[in-house]
């Protein structure tokens, strides 16, 4: 998984591990255009962008949320 921190690009296994889903989850992602992430192809390869996926992460941290509203509330 460290190797997988430092590479420049993802394939569709190592996205998938550091996402925790299966292959196939991605690989679905992707044909049924639900993806978030941006991927190429390169000799037969799909490769995901790992800076883009980094922060497509980071765009998705939430603190605790109310259940009965939208409003994102911090605990600190």
């Amino acid at each position: 998984m460290n190797q997988i921190l430092t590479q420049k690009y993802l394939s569709t296994e190592e996205l998938a591990e550091l996402l925790r889903v299966k292959k196939n989850t991605v690989e679905r992602w992707r044909t049924h255009r639900e993806c978030p992430f941006k991927w190429t192809k390169v000799c037969g390869r799909v490769l995901y962008d790992r800076n883009e996926v980094m922060a497509y992460l980071d765009s998705q941290k939430r603190d605790s949320v109310n259940p009965m509203s939208k409003e994102v509330y911090n605990d600190r």
